[in-house]
Protein backbone atom coordinates (compact mmCIF):
# COMPACT_ATOMS: atom_id res chain seq x y z
CA UNK A 1 0.00 0.00 0.00
CA UNK A 2 2.70 2.51 0.76
CA UNK A 3 3.89 2.04 -2.79
CA UNK A 4 0.44 2.95 -4.09
CA UNK A 5 0.44 6.13 -1.99
CA UNK A 6 3.94 7.00 -3.17
CA UNK A 7 2.94 6.26 -6.75
CA UNK A 8 -0.14 8.47 -6.37
CA UNK A 9 1.97 11.29 -4.93
CA UNK A 10 4.53 10.94 -7.72
CA UNK A 11 1.78 10.94 -10.35
CA UNK A 12 0.23 14.02 -8.77
CA UNK A 13 3.60 15.79 -8.73
CA UNK A 14 4.24 14.74 -12.33
CA UNK A 15 0.80 16.02 -13.36
CA UNK A 16 1.50 19.38 -11.68
CA UNK A 17 4.82 19.66 -13.48
CA UNK A 18 3.23 18.77 -16.80
CA UNK A 19 0.51 21.39 -16.25
CA UNK A 20 3.20 23.95 -15.42
CA UNK A 21 5.11 23.03 -18.59
CA UNK A 22 1.93 23.30 -20.66
CA UNK A 23 1.22 26.70 -19.14
CA UNK A 24 4.78 27.89 -19.83
CA UNK A 25 4.53 26.52 -23.36
CA UNK A 26 1.33 28.51 -23.98
CA UNK A 27 2.94 31.68 -22.59
CA UNK A 28 5.96 31.19 -24.84
CA UNK A 29 3.73 30.55 -27.88
CA UNK A 30 1.87 33.80 -27.19
CA UNK A 31 5.14 35.64 -26.69
CA UNK A 32 6.50 34.16 -29.92
CA UNK A 33 3.38 35.24 -31.86
CA UNK A 34 3.80 38.73 -30.49
CA UNK A 35 7.47 38.81 -31.48
CA UNK A 36 6.71 37.52 -34.98
CA UNK A 37 4.07 40.22 -35.33
CA UNK A 38 6.57 42.86 -34.16
CA UNK A 39 9.12 41.60 -36.69
CA UNK A 40 6.59 41.88 -39.53
CA UNK A 41 5.63 45.40 -38.45
CA UNK A 42 9.27 46.46 -38.16
CA UNK A 43 10.10 45.01 -41.58
CA UNK A 44 7.26 47.02 -43.09
CA UNK A 45 8.43 50.18 -41.29
CA UNK A 46 12.00 49.54 -42.43
CA UNK A 47 10.89 49.16 -46.05
CA UNK A 48 8.86 52.38 -45.80
CA UNK A 49 11.87 54.22 -44.38
CA UNK A 50 14.12 52.84 -47.12
CA UNK A 51 11.63 54.01 -49.73
CA UNK A 52 11.45 57.42 -48.09
CA UNK A 53 15.26 57.63 -47.95
CA UNK A 54 15.55 56.67 -51.62
CA UNK A 55 13.02 59.36 -52.58
CA UNK A 56 14.91 61.94 -50.51
CA UNK A 57 18.24 60.94 -52.08
CA UNK A 58 16.71 61.18 -55.55
CA UNK A 59 15.25 64.58 -54.69
CA UNK A 60 18.65 65.72 -53.43
CA UNK A 61 20.34 64.56 -56.65
CA UNK A 62 17.67 66.37 -58.69
CA UNK A 63 18.16 69.52 -56.63
CA UNK A 64 21.93 69.40 -57.13
CA UNK A 65 21.42 68.92 -60.87
CA UNK A 66 19.01 71.87 -60.95
CA UNK A 67 21.56 74.00 -59.10
CA UNK A 68 24.22 73.05 -61.65
CA UNK A 69 21.86 73.87 -64.51
CA UNK A 70 20.92 77.14 -62.81
CA UNK A 71 24.58 78.06 -62.38
CA UNK A 72 25.28 77.27 -66.03
CA UNK A 73 22.33 79.44 -67.07
CA UNK A 74 23.51 82.24 -64.77
CA UNK A 75 26.98 82.08 -66.27
CA UNK A 76 25.50 82.16 -69.77
CA UNK A 77 23.36 85.18 -68.83
CA UNK A 78 26.36 86.98 -67.33
CA UNK A 79 28.44 86.29 -70.46
CA UNK A 80 25.62 87.61 -72.65
CA UNK A 81 25.34 90.75 -70.50
CA UNK A 82 29.11 91.30 -70.70
CA UNK A 83 29.02 90.87 -74.48
CA UNK A 84 26.13 93.35 -74.67
CA UNK A 85 28.11 95.87 -72.60
CA UNK A 86 31.21 95.35 -74.75
CA UNK A 87 29.05 95.90 -77.85
CA UNK A 88 27.73 99.18 -76.37
CA UNK A 89 31.29 100.29 -75.55
CA UNK A 90 32.41 99.48 -79.11
CA UNK A 91 29.49 101.52 -80.53
CA UNK A 92 30.36 104.47 -78.30
CA UNK A 93 34.03 104.29 -79.27
CA UNK A 94 33.02 104.21 -82.93
CA UNK A 95 30.76 107.25 -82.40
CA UNK A 96 33.52 109.11 -80.57
CA UNK A 97 36.01 108.30 -83.32
CA UNK A 98 33.52 109.51 -85.92
CA UNK A 99 33.03 112.82 -84.07
CA UNK A 100 36.74 113.44 -83.69
CA UNK A 101 37.41 113.28 -87.43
Amino acid sequence: MPDAKLLSTNLSTLEQRIQKLISLHEELKDSNKSLVSDIRRLKIELEEERTKTNRMEEGYRNLKEMEKTGNRQSIAQIKKRINDIIGEIDKNITLLNGQNK
